[in-house]
């Protein structure tokens, strides 16, 4: 039987299940977070972890909410979790 994924991988793995995977199709932190039950601060600290990693980009919307989506090496990364 397969072991619980840790919460910074699910982060990802939500991301690419809500199709996040370019800019148009960006989710705000804020959903991830509540999809997760997660604290918005905590959603933003992993994923800008892996933005440093390249596995994902964000962006600012004119209201300051941060919005992330997947890079092509963060479809693999996700995609390797499968395997």
């Amino acid at each position: 039987m397969r072991e619980e994924l840790p919460v910074s991988e699910k982060i990802l793995q939500t991301l690419h299940n809500l199709c996040a995977t370019a800019p148009d199709l960006a989710r705000k932190s804020e959903e991830l977070a509540q999809v997760l039950q997660l604290e918005v601060t905590e959603v933003e600290k992993i994923l800008d972890g892996y933005g440093c990693d390249g596995y994902v980009e964000s962006f600012a919307d004119n209201q300051g909410k941060k919005w992330y989506y997947l890079t092509g090496r963060g479809i693999i990364k996700v995609c390797a979790l499968f395997t």
